[in-house]
Formats: C-alpha cells, structure tokens, sequence
C-alpha cells in the first residue's frame, strides 16, 4: 500500500512539473496582467517545480529506508522546509497593493522558520530520524505549518480586500483555489505517508494561471485598469442591485496634442499615468475603467458625496505633483452624479448627466466645450 502510494505521489509530481514548465512557457511569451505580476507568477512556479523535484527524491529515499545517504537526505528536509512557506508569501505579492505596503515586515516568519529549518539538521526541532533512518516529526514541526498557513491567510484577506479589482465571482474562485493548499496540508498531516501539498499547489498555480488570462479580457492594455467591456458588465450589475452608486466621467484633455507633438508612446504614457493617478486617488471608494479613448469612469458603490469630493482633491493634488516633471500637462476634465435605485431614472441615464457636467467642467478647463472643432462650432452656434 506505501508503495503504491510513493509510485502514485511521485507521478502526480511528474505531472505537476511538467505542466508548470509549460504554463510558464506561456507567461513569458504573453504577460498576465503585467509585466511584474508575470515574473511573481514564474519565480513561484519555479520554486514549487524545484520543491516538487525534492519531494521525489525525497520519496525515493523512502524506496532504499537506506541511512547511508542521511546526511543528503536532512538537507533536502531543511531546503524543504525553508522554502514552503515561499509559495503563499509569492502569492501576496501578487495580489498586494496598499493594504501590506510594509512588504519587509512579512518577511519576518519567512526568515524564522528558514533558521529554525537549518538548525533543525543538529536539533531536530522539525524534523529528524531514527535508528533505522525513519522520517519522524519534531516538536516543533508544526510550527512550520503554521507559518505557511500564516502567508495564506494574509492572502485571502488581500484578495478579499481588493475589492477594486476582483468581481464578487472572482473572489469567489480565487479562494477556492488558494484553499486548495491548506486542505491538502490538513489531509498531510492526518494521514502520514500522504504526499500532497506540492501536487496541490502546483494545481492552484495552474488554475491561478488560467484565472489571470481570463481576468486579462477585463483590462485594457495601455492603462493598465478594467477595459469598457467590464465597465458595461458592472453597469447591468448596478442597474439590478439596491445599492446607491456615483458615477464619476472623466476626459484626458489635449490627447491629441500629446499623439501629435510628443508621438503615440507618449499618449499612451498619458493615459497609463492617469489611470494610475485615478486608481490612486479613488483607492477604496471606486473602481476605474477605461471606456474610451481619452475617457474614463469611476464606480463607486454605496459611496457618499463627501468621499467623492475627497477623492477629486485627491486627485487633483496628485496630478499636480506628477505634472511638475511634464512638458506637456496632464489634465483631467470630470463630472459626477448619484444613482439612487428608487429614482425614475436608468443608471444610463445618471452616466449621460455626469457626462454632461464633465463637459461643463471641461469648458471651464479650456474655454470651450468640445475635444473637436465640430463640438466647439455647435457651442458658438447655441450661443447665437
């Protein structure tokens, strides 16, 4: 029966490497997400491949119950445990923004549990062996576990406050895949001689790869935030819910000017900085879509008017601090209004009112109320 398990273990391994070398392959031909997240996503994969090549030898030695080889074989122990808990640690920075920001302050129990991994060659507090070179767990073995579970924690708790950028399903599904894991440690532990949490976390990253390509027909390329097509999905959504919701439309203005006189890349520097300065300044409030060219939307859930107002000042300070190093100025025209469910009125409706007080805005900012001549000879013509 042990022995079919190890020969079943070691498959499933097999399996789990070959299928991250694969899924890794795709990462650094196509990017999820960015740039960064994609380099997270492959040192994570390659630090569960090198733990997966471990676990086989380590389950190979199981084959020989051999004790010439102990010596190697408590230094596999030791790079075993030191590294475990790297998986769910990567994985926070993943999905880390603003809520762990002191990224070295979760360190700490990373560098813990390496030193006491190390000096558990001598002391045995995690692990040791006995007469007849048999694996047994140490006082402290559990402690160990407790760390790995610690950084996964952490990280449903980051997933679940990102809530600017993952969708109630999203959330949902993420995790479950990251819960995935920490059953597979819990059945480990129940039943000795199970071999199962680096199969299990090469599935999550697998599943946590395929997630990251679907999530990426959300976003829009150049900005870096949601696309117009999860902007009108959020639209139908808030349109059927109770909840009060501001919208806030806001304009690039002089895009043009920036794609003519500075060339296309710096246009697309221009609205990649304003969406970043718009993700900044609505962090916690609202989620930012680009749904145009030069446009963008801001929902903002159950958000009162105060909150906007804070936002909007946010914003402004940080368009000015950003604008002192830029020849050309970034500058965004933006106007809101509330959807209240018990109104006569469709959410399109509010969008359409909160456009035209954009404009509004807009005219003030450059003395005219259009992007094109076209709208600026309607104006002179009203006026008439």
């Amino acid at each position: 029966m042990v022995i079919y398990l190890n020969i079943s273990s070691i498959s499933t391994d097999v399996i789990g490497i070959v299928a991250l070398f694969f899924t890794i392959s795709l990462a650094r031909r196509n990017a999820v997400i960015d740039s960064y997240k994609t380099k997270i996503y492959i040192l994570a994969s390659l630090v569960t491949i090198f733990l997966l090549i471990l676990e086989i030898i380590d389950i190979s030695f199981d084959f020989s119950n051999s004790i010439e080889f102990l010596a190697l074989y408590k230094v596999i122990n030791v790079v075993g445990f030191s590294l475990a808990p790297m998986i769910p640690y990567l994985l926070l920075f993943l999905n880390v923004k603003k809520i762990f920001s002191k990224k070295r302050l979760y360190a700490i129990p990373l560098i813990i549990n390496a030193f006491i991994s190390i000096i558990s060659y001598k002391t045995g507090w995690l692990f040791l062996f006995d007469a007849q070179g048999q694996y047994v767990r140490g006082n402290l073995f559990f402690l160990s576990i407790a760390i790995s579970n610690f950084y996964y924690v952490l990280l449903f708790i980051t997933i679940i406050r990102n809530d600017s950028e993952y969708d109630k399903e999203d959330l949902t599904f993420l995790n479950f895949v990251f819960l995935v894991p920490v059953l597979a440690v819990i059945l480990q532990i129940t039943f000795y001689g199970f071999h199962l949490i680096w199969a299990s976390v090469a599935l999550s990253l697998l599943l946590y790869y395929i997630f990251l390509r679907e999530l990426q027909f959300n976003y829009d390329v150049t900005s870096g935030i949601k696309n117009r097509k999860a902007f009108e999905k959020e639209m139908e959504q808030c349109s059927k819910n109770q909840n009060n919701v501001a919208l806030v439309v806001l304009d690039l203005n002089d895009l043009k000017k920036i794609n003519d006189t500075k060339g296309h890349n710096a246009g697309d520097e221009a609205i990649f900085v304003s969406a970043a300065v718009l993700q900044e300044s609505f962090y916690g409030v609202g989620k930012a879509y680009r749904i145009g060219g030069d446009e963008f939307c801001v929902i903002c859930n159950n958000a009162a008017k105060e909150h906007i107002d804070n936002s909007l000042l946010k914003l402004e300070h940080l368009l000015n601090t950003v604008n002192q190093e830029r020849e050309i100025k970034i500058v965004l025209a933006y106007g809101y209004e509330f959807y209240k469910k018990n109104n006569n009125e469709s959410i399109y409706d509010v969008f359409s009112k909160a456009d035209k007080l954009m404009y509004e805005h807009k005219a003030k900012l450059k003395g005219s109320y259009g992007r094109r001549m076209d709208d600026l000879t309607e104006w002179n013509c009203n006026e008439r």
